[in-house]
């Protein structure tokens, strides 16, 4: 298992970079902000921002970062606390969360989508239930 910055504080001004022809398998856990131009077939985990290059490719349980920028591959459930964009030149397969989501024209997602904040659904079925 690949761990990047084990023990330490999250360091919003860290940049982690996995370059092109670069391979890990394994679960990647970044403190700041993130970019993948290679290959990981494991979860990611960012406390910072996400861009996902576009000869990247990720496959794994789960993606999860504060905004994630996608313009390659991505075979995972993902997860953003903020912002999603997928780009034209993306391909995401799985179900994703975000407070936003933005999909270019072009781009290929398969999968569910849920937007906005999660507390809300229940809410909204308690009060629409007559039982």
């Amino acid at each position: 298992m690949a761990v990047l910055g084990g023990g330490r504080k999250p360091n919003p001004a860290a940049l982690t970079y996995l370059s092109e022809g670069s391979e890990i398998e394994g679960n990647l856990r970044a403190p700041g902000n993130t970019r993948i131009d290679g290959k990981i077939k494991g979860s990611v985990l960012v406390e910072g921002d996400l861009e996902i290059g576009s000869n990247a490719q990720i496959e794994g349980d789960q993606i999860k970062a504060n905004n994630i920028i996608v313009h390659g591959q991505v075979s995972a459930q993902v997860i953003a606390l903020g912002k999603l964009h997928i780009t034209k030149s993306a391909r995401v397969e799985g179900d994703v969360r975000a407070m936003s989501l933005d999909v270019e024209a072009g781009a290929v997602f398969v999968g569910r989508s849920q937007t906005g904040e999660p507390r809300a659904l229940p809410q909204n079925t308690k009060t629409g239930s007559n039982q």
